[in-house]
């Protein structure tokens, strides 16, 4: 039960960022574990076990986290903008993923109405986006028109 509720704690999109995230046995991946709250994380691999995972092991990543915080602060504070305009329909698609990952994806009772927000929040991104590029494909053809005529 406490594995479970965990789970869902740390899957909710109303969870923060995580600022280090470590792996233990050596392996070089996440494993889609926490994909979207570790994606301005310090990532430490340790080459050893969890049980063997002792003090010194933290103070090494700790130490190692100490370095690269700036660089991550630099890049959250970069990335802020493009984050914030993130549909709350994909937060929680996105979050509904991953919870669907830890349980049986089939069994969950949001998928219609998560994958229909989602879809939604989707197309209207995708037409924003589409019909920026065609503003900008028309002032550009303008641009050169007149040119054109300036030229002649």
């Amino acid at each position: 039960k406490i594995h479970e509720k965990l789970g869902e704690a740390v899957v909710s999109t109303q969870s923060t960022g995580v600022d280090m995230l470590v792996r233990t046995s050596g392996e070089v991946r996440l494993s889609d574990y926490m994909m979207w709250q570790a994606n301005f994380a310090a990532l430490q691999f340790v080459r050893v076990l969890w049980p063997d995972f002792g003090f010194w092991h933290f103070v090494g990543a700790l130490l190692d986290y100490q370095r690269q915080e700036p660089k991550l602060r630099e890049y959250r504070s970069n990335y802020k903008p493009f984050l914030d305009k993130m549909s709350q329909a994909e937060l929680k698609m996105s979050a509904h993923l991953e919870h669907c990952s830890l349980t049986s994806h089939e069994a969950c009772t949001m998928n219609s109405e998560i994958t229909a927000a989602y879809t939604r929040a989707h197309c209207l991104r995708s037409e924003k986006f589409i019909s920026g590029l065609k503003s900008e494909r028309h002032a550009y053809l303008e641009s050169c028109a007149e040119l054109s005529s300036a030229g002649a």
